[in-house]
């Protein structure tokens, strides 16, 4: 079975490519101990991660992709939904008959795809690229690095990279400047989950400067389960909420549900200091690059009112 080899988390050797090659390819070597190959320039490509189509459209790749999972495609990544890009499903379940019908010469995924990989490996070279949370930023770098020495763009990967951590440091530095102290959460049906430090989210903490109303939330897939009381106690200087039902259940929560009696007393309420993080960008397609400075302008935009 092929090895699942993830571009973020994996010591990586890329060897024996160029524009014009097309069968030496590239290898990965997998922390010293496993090596495998890869086509060098794949031109049939099926991108099951969002954030990897964000980074291969700002890349100008996007005539390398024959597939994309269209059920919950951001709308920031509209163009994708053109007929010439097969539709094969969701990001959870997708159509594989439909995968090996296209015949593509590359797969690309993430943890979302995860229990699939054997499946998927089957049909052609599967990657996963997953974001690894506890270093974002490495871990975006990498993968956007990679993805542009794969395709001979390693210049250009360069210069997208230096005009992310551009926009990342100047948030940072206005978030230290103005101070205040932030909890984000994801509202989902009714309930909401805390995310602090190294977390799916937590690149608001370590990557964007912003501190942290509450620094003993541990790391989990689904956040700290908390109530409106604990928010009202907390009291944040900032309030972010991650709006999960707005993908899953495809419309928004009701405001007036988010922002209840407890919520409105919080300082961060009082002070216009609330705001909704799109789904499409921080909970679908985050660790893309478009995606991140869509994110950094979505935190700009409230701690500087």
């Amino acid at each position: 079975m092929r090895k699942l080899l993830s571009f973020a988390a994996t010591a990586l050797l890329v060897l024996g490519f160029s524009a014009g090659a097309q069968a030496a390819g590239f290898v990965l070597l997998d922390k010293g101990k496993k090596a495998e190959n890869f086509p060098a320039a794949p031109k049939r490509v099926v991108v099951m991660d969002y954030s990897t189509l964000d980074t291969m459209d700002e890349l100008g790749l996007s005539s390398a992709v024959i597939a994309v999972p269209k059920m919950h495609l951001p709308k920031y990544l509209e163009k994708f939904r053109d007929k010439k890009y097969e539709d094969v499903g969701g990001v959870m379940e997708f159509d594989i008959e439909k995968i090996y019908k296209l015949k593509p010469d590359f797969i690309v995924i993430s943890n979302r795809q995860l229990k699939s990989h054997e499946k998927l490996s089957k049909i052609a070279p599967t990657v996963n690229v997953n974001i690894d949370s506890r270093r974002y930023m490495d871990s975006f770098r990498e993968n956007t690095l990679l993805t542009g020495r794969i395709w001979n763009k390693e210049a250009e990967a360069k210069q997208l990279i230096s005009k992310v951590d551009t926009a990342v440091n100047r948030l940072r530095a206005e978030a230290s400047d103005r101070g205040g102290k932030a909890l984000l959460v994801m509202f989902s049906a009714g309930r909401y989950s805390a995310f602090g430090s190294g977390s799916r989210f937590g690149i608001i903490y370590d990557a964007f400067g912003v501190a942290q109303a509450d620094g003993g939330i541990q790391v989990s897939n689904h956040g700290k389960a908390v109530n409106s009381e604990y928010i009202a106690k907390i009291n944040p200087d900032y309030f972010f909420v991650v709006d999960r039902d707005a993908v899953v259940e495809g419309k928004a929560s009701p405001k007036k549900e988010v922002e209840n009696t407890l919520i409105r007393t919080t300082k961060a309420f009082k002070n216009g200091k609330i705001g909704y993080l799109p789904a499409d960008h921080w909970y679908l397609a985050n660790g893309g690059a478009k995606s991140l400075l869509l994110m950094v302008n979505d935190i700009h935009s409230v701690i500087s009112k």
